[in-house]
């Protein structure tokens, strides 16, 4: 049951998200919003390329602190942020329909959870089972989407901002970090840092969706 619940997780955040946007918007068109979905899907392939070259290389699981370093903060926190961040940056943000803080942030949670939904049944049917993988099954589409969050506030600051690279920059730093910080408290197998880490991770997502629904554009 938690295999097939794991797997559901990230397309029913994705539903949600729509369902929500639909509610809200009962006249709006949501073709880039499925385009963004449809884009992290294939974003996914690339995080699974490099979940096999850290396989390959010898570097995923808790053998040694350095390895879990290496395989937590580069070939899963920030392989994953970038996956999320191109299709942003070079097919959305570009998008005479893109219009701030809100939609950065609604368009790279379709981006995250479309390479969650495919990363997840990857991982759970291929990947290699390491220390804290049932608990990463179950909290990797909210995790991400909180992360997504972090992201996509910064890219649609940027473009409000006309300081796209600093910003956008700044976002991905974040999120990679933060991203890599998850996974290596899972690694670890400390239940008491996981916990700290995200509620860290929750709080700053809060923190910048609330700035994003109460501050006007023109204020950035």
């Amino acid at each position: 049951m938690k295999e097939i619940l794991s797997l559901l997780i990230s397309p029913l955040i994705f539903l949600l998200l729509f369902l929500y946007l639909k509610y809200r918007y009962p006249q709006g068109h949501f073709k880039l919003f499925f385009k963004a979905f449809g884009l992290g899907l294939m974003m996914a392939i690339p995080v699974i390329i490099a979940d096999q070259v850290a396989h390959y290389l010898n570097l995923d699981g808790a053998i040694s602190i350095r390895r879990m370093f290496m395989y937590s903060f580069v070939f899963v926190g920030f392989i994953f942020e970038l996956s999320k961040f191109i299709p942003l940056a070079t097919k959305i943000i570009k998008h005479h329909s893109f219009n701030g803080v809100p939609d950065g942030i609604i368009y790279t949670l379709a981006i995250s959870t479309g390479i969650t939904t495919l990363y997840a049944i990857y991982y759970q049917y291929f990947g290699l089972k390491v220390p804290g993988d049932e608990i990463y099954m179950l909290v990797i589409g909210p995790m991400n989407t909180l992360l997504a969050v972090i992201l996509g506030f910064f890219a649609g600051m940027g473009k409000i901002r006309n300081n796209r690279f600093i910003d956008s920059m700044t976002g991905l730093g974040a999120a990679s970090f933060l991203h890599g910080l998850f996974r290596f408290t899972l690694l670890s197998n400390d239940p008491m840092f996981f916990y700290l880490v995200a509620g860290g991770i929750l709080f700053i997502a809060m923190i910048l969706l609330r700035k994003s629904l109460t501050t006007p554009p023109e204020s950035y």
